[in-house]
């Protein structure tokens, strides 16, 4: 759900106009600033990657027949 709401922001601040960090990556995508698209792709690829650990995490303390190995 983390990518979604990532994904979210980017098109709700760029509708409606609210300044925040989707604005930002889509006017470093037209300014062509390269150094910035790369740090916003890998701070949704962290978020993406925590999403996943945390839910896996998450599947072994509710469910006591899912193990970790």
């Amino acid at each position: 759900m983390i990518p979604v709401l990532f994904m979210g922001s980017l098109v709700m601040e760029s509708f409606f106009s609210i300044p925040g960090l989707g604005s930002y990556l889509l006017d470093a995508i037209r300014a062509q600033d390269f150094a910035i698209v790369r740090a916003m792709v890998f701070l949704g690829s962290v978020l993406y990657i925590t999403g996943l650990i945390l839910t896996d995490i998450s599947y072994t303390w509710a469910d006591p027949r899912v193990r970790l190995s």
